[in-house]
């Protein structure tokens, strides 16, 4: 372990990471330090220790110093965010992340950010649930420009609103090209497009709230390589393609929309008392109008969650129900006169175009459906996208400064709708972890962690995970 820590630090990166703390005296600037490493044994590292840490993870052994600063001001009714979050690694995709480079300037309600930025689940606890069905803070960030009202702004006594688009692009064409197997092809330069809008009704006054919103999510553009099927390589990189995106419409009868298109819609009730939330939430995935219009059945992420304002045994709990067997049934065709239907066998998160709905190798999805990086012939699809699971994640204060995380789930998989696996596959996950703030060593954070998996979907592993994190202002 010494020999990789040696090799892991390069010049000057120590200097990085420590130099906003020492020369930086505001207020208005926050930065940290961060040293973080992995060690398991088994297949992988467990499931709990890779996902929904924003792609900075790795199913091998790793280790990784990383360094961030951070700087926020406002002036009447402007407001001004930058940030910048670098890391090195020892077992990553690869060596040198950069994690997040952003600006963010609000004026009024209005907000604009451009860069790449940690984006996390809408509605759902981050730290507990098992993540959302479009976007998870599972893989890395995707750089982009998004323009909105990307914060809730109250536009009646009992009605908030917010609404944001964006457009950015894939970072990960080295990856694909070095990860991709023999009989399989790749898509580069990926574009990416965004759009949602939320709205949230109840007044403040009131213990109910509730959430309503709906987003699409598009790849679209880039360039195919040894695909089997299309021969010319160029998908659409022009501005016009930008506008077909945006505003999507069906082409002919045997050429539908274009780009791969995919979208949530959520529902929150939130039940809220002087010391404690409760909630009940469903996240509906949607590939297309059959998805869209709820003609999948159960599948969907099914929700509740408890939230306490005091430090106690148990501040947080979420379960989860996450099923994604139906895909609007068994059966898709474009004749109508033979399969009488249009919908269905939706293949959530693949294409028959762009390798799957994946980052770095990772879904930007709920994890529970296992991220390509785990394919060993590579394969740049997924696998095993007919899921059922269960999840049940806590946390809460065992002392002032000690707190703790812990997480089981257990999920089963019929493979794909178009490729179904002869047995079906199980998985049983575990996780555990602690939280120590010193009062005595103000800005520092000691984290540890033990997990392990069982099962025939992320294999038989157990892991322990450290992380050391010293906050400066």
């Amino acid at each position: 372990m010494k020999k990789t820590l040696i090799k892991l630090i390069p010049k000057g990166f120590l200097l990085f990471c420590f130099l906003p703390g020492i020369v930086i005296g505001q207020s208005k600037y926050k930065s940290f330090a961060e040293f973080g490493t992995t060690i398991h044994s088994g297949d992988n590292t467990p499931l709990w220790q890779v996902s929904n840490q924003h792609g900075l993870s790795s199913i091998d052994n790793n280790a990784y110093l990383r360094g961030g600063t951070f700087y926020s001001d406002s002036c009447s009714n402007l407001m001004f965010k930058t940030g910048l979050d670098l890391a090195v690694a020892k077992g990553f995709t690869s060596t040198f992340v950069v994690q997040q480079a952003y600006v963010d300037i609000n004026y009024r309600c209005f907000g604009l950010s451009i860069g790449s930025k940690e984006l996390n689940s809408e509605l759902l606890n981050e730290q507990l649930s098992s993540g959302g069905l479009t976007w998870s803070g599972n893989a890395r960030p995707i750089p982009q420009i998004k323009v909105g009202i990307l914060d809730y702004v109250r536009i009646a006594p009992w009605a908030q609103v917010k609404a944001e688009m964006s457009y950015g692009k894939w970072t990960d064409n080295n990856y694909q090209k070095e990860h991709v197997g023999t009989n399989y092809w790749y898509t580069k330069n990926i574009l990416y497009h965004h759009k949602s809008f939320f709205f949230r009704l109840g007044k403040t006054t009131s213990p109910w709230q509730i959430d309503l919103g709906m987003s699409l999510d598009a790849q679209f553009g880039g360039n195919t390589v040894n695909h089997p099927y299309i021969h010319e390589q160029d998908l659409g990189n022009k501005i016009k393609d930008y506008f077909k995106i945006l505003f999507p419409i069906k082409q002919s009868e045997t050429k539908y929309y274009e780009g791969n298109l995919m979208g949530s819609e959520h529902l929150k009730l939130t039940f809220k008392q002087s010391d404690f939330h409760l909630s009940a939430y469903l996240e509906n995935y949607y590939d297309d109008f059959s998805g869209m219009g709820k003609k999948n059945g159960f599948d969907g992420l099914w929700g509740i969650e408890y939230k306490s304002k005091n430090k106690q045994a148990i501040n947080g709990l979420v379960l989860e129900y996450y099923q994604t067997t139906n895909q609007s049934g068994p059966l898709h065709g474009v004749d109508e006169s033979i399969v009488k239907k249009t919908g269905g066998a939706d293949d959530y998160y693949n294409h028959d175009v762009y390798p799957g709905w994946v980052h770095w190798g990772m879904t930007m999805a709920n994890p529970l459906i296992a991220s390509p990086i785990y394919n060993k012939d590579g394969n740049m699809t997924f696998k095993y996208n007919r899921v059922k699971a269960v999840h049940i994640g806590w946390n809460g204060d065992i002392l002032n400064d000690l707190s703790y995380r812990a997480k089981l789930t257990f999920n089963r998989t019929w493979g794909t709708p178009f490729k179904p696996i002869p047995e079906i596959l199980e998985n049983f996950s575990t996780f555990a972890e602690c939280t120590y703030c010193p009062q005595k060593l103000k800005g520092w954070n000691f984290t540890i962690s033990g997990a392990f998996d069982t099962g025939n979907i992320y294999g038989d592993n157990l892991g322990m995970q450290l992380k050391i994190r010293k906050f400066f202002k």
